[in-house]
């Protein structure tokens, strides 16, 4: 699939008159710019299978299918984070999935994201895992 730079697609954005022709370039692009795309080229430039960062993640099989193919459009930011998590993403990568989500980053004034944001950085790679760290420092835990 050949990747479109955020120049080209503001040229082809330039040009864009009506609703129909919006509606055309969110079907044609966004999908390919957006999270689930990203957690699927981090999957397979990581090596990792669905079932590794299913499994990882925490996330019901089901509910993790349907945010991979689609279905689900708008998980939770827990759910992102999860994800995160269960890809091995490092707190950039984070940050970023968080973002083509449409959820609010990791917050450096929030202790709870603080302690994810930490525990990310120790390359924690399982949500349970992390959940017991989170614990065990009296935060509340990811909610997958």
């Amino acid at each position: 699939m050949e990747r479109d730079t955020t120049r080209s697609l503001s040229k082809v954005l330039e040009e864009i008159r009506d609703c129909k022709e919006a509606d055309r370039f969110i079907e044609e692009h966004a999908a390919r710019c957006g999270f689930t795309a990203y957690i699927s080229g981090k999957m397979a430039e990581k090596g990792l299978t669905t079932a590794e960062v299913r499994d990882a993640s925490g996330i019901s099989r089901n509910y993790f299918y349907n945010i991979l193919n689609g279905d689900r459009k708008n998980p939770s930011r827990d759910k992102v984070i999860a994800i995160a998590v269960g890809l091995g993403l490092d707190y950039a990568e984070t940050q970023r999935a968080l973002a083509l989500a449409g959820k609010a980053p990791l917050y450096p004034r929030n202790v709870r994201d603080v302690k994810i944001a930490v525990i990310i950085n120790k390359g924690c790679c399982s949500v349970t895992k992390m959940n017991m760290m989170l614990e065990e420092q009296g935060i509340e835990p990811l909610e997958v």
